[in-house]
């Protein structure tokens, strides 16, 4: 990170003290008055930086707002699935019940021996 550092540092001196980085007509005014040299670079290098800054700001910003509706769409999706499948349920119940009674049988009957081998290994 150091070398990463001092490296940035040596381009931005270098480049500060070139007059013209490129051929371009760019005329930067500040306060009514042209700006000119490597100020006139240095101002547009932090401009860009500072509009580069706000558009990651935004882009985070968006990423956070679009995880946060998405969640909240998939929390009302998975709610509205839970809901179907208890309407389904409430809606299948009369043509289940001859499954259902079968099925109470053997939970009691299972239920049951549970009770009597736990109250047999109390008793030991």
């Amino acid at each position: 990170m150091k070398k990463l550092l001092t490296f940035v540092l040596i381009v931005m001196l270098a480049c500060l003290f070139l007059d013209k980085i490129a051929g371009s007509d760019m005329h930067m005014q500040f306060n009514g008055s042209d700006v000119d040299g490597p100020l006139e670079w240095l101002f547009g290098l932090v401009f860009a930086g500072g509009g580069l800054l706000i558009a990651a700001i935004a882009l985070v910003c968006a990423a956070v707002v679009t995880g946060v509706v998405l969640a909240g769409v998939g929390v009302v999706l998975i709610a509205v699935v839970a809901l179907c499948v208890a309407l389904a349920l409430a809606l299948s119940t009369p043509v289940l019940l001859p499954l259902l009674i079968p099925v109470a049988i053997v939970w009691l009957i299972v239920s049951r021996n549970r009770k009597q081998a736990q109250t047999r290994q109390h008793s030991l």
